[in-house]
């Protein structure tokens, strides 16, 4: 239910909300801040200790997709900021906290109920604040069966897999991808064109990925034995 809560009910709506309240380019750059957030988290919670190439590799990923993203435009809402602040530290604290519970159970299991945990919450609060779901049209039915399977339930499962596999801040490193796609798909698909600064963004994410792939395969030194690198709690690890 706590899991249910931070990756999905709290989180989905505060970043809606900070949609809302912030120009897209200012949410993305919050969000971006995501590899220092779990890494700081993940810390005290799970023993990963971050290193000096994790350090530089998360500094120069986070400066390449403020560049990728550009600088906001129009006056910041200091509620916004807070809203996709704490959206952030939630979803971190989410990610960390499902790496220091993790047991046997298959990763489709734990990831179905945690959607129907925050999901569950969150149909009940809109019922009693909105009243009955409204009508839905045949073709919105279709682009919420998409958004709900493709964009929660797939992208969750690849999240939550990286993340028994990876360290946080690496985890976190790689979700620059994000931005970084959907410019490359705006390029591809739309006929929108890249700025000078993008381009550098781009290499500066590429860059940052390439360093954390020498610490993400290189086991900890407390791993057990065909346990995922660097994903063992401390003081977890049965002998």
């Amino acid at each position: 239910m706590i899991l249910g809560i931070l990756n999905f009910g709290a989180f989905f709506v505060l970043v809606y909300l900070a949609a809302q309240l912030l120009p897209t380019s200012m949410a993305a750059s919050v969000m971006a801040l995501a590899p220092v957030v779990l890494g700081i988290i993940a810390w005290p919670l799970l023993g990963q200790r971050p290193t000096a190439a994790a350090g530089v590799a998360v500094l120069v990923g986070v400066v390449g997709a403020v560049l990728l993203i550009g600088a906001a435009t129009g006056g910041i809402d200091p509620l916004g900021a807070a809203v996709s602040l704490t959206a952030l530290v939630l979803s971190s604290l989410g990610a960390v906290l499902t790496t220091r519970w993790r047991d046997d159970l298959p990763l489709v299991a734990t990831t179905s109920w945690q959607l129907i945990a925050g999901g569950a919450i969150l149909l009940a609060i809109a019922i009693v604040v909105e009243g009955p779901p409204p009508a839905v049209s045949v073709s919105s039915a279709t682009a919420y069966a998409a958004i709900a399977i493709v964009a929660t339930a797939l992208a969750f499962l690849c999240w939550f897999a990286g993340l028994r596999h990876l360290s946080a801040s690496t985890v976190g490193t790689v979700g620059l991808l994000n931005p970084a796609t959907g410019v490359v798909l705006g390029v591809a698909l739309a006929g929108e064109s890249l700025t000078p600064p993008q381009i550098v963004g781009l290499v500066l994410i590429g860059a940052a990925i390439l360093l954390t792939q020498g610490r993400a395969r290189r086991p900890g030194r407390h791993a057990a034995a065909g346990a995922p690198a660097l994903a063992v709690p401390t003081g977890a690890v049965r002998e």
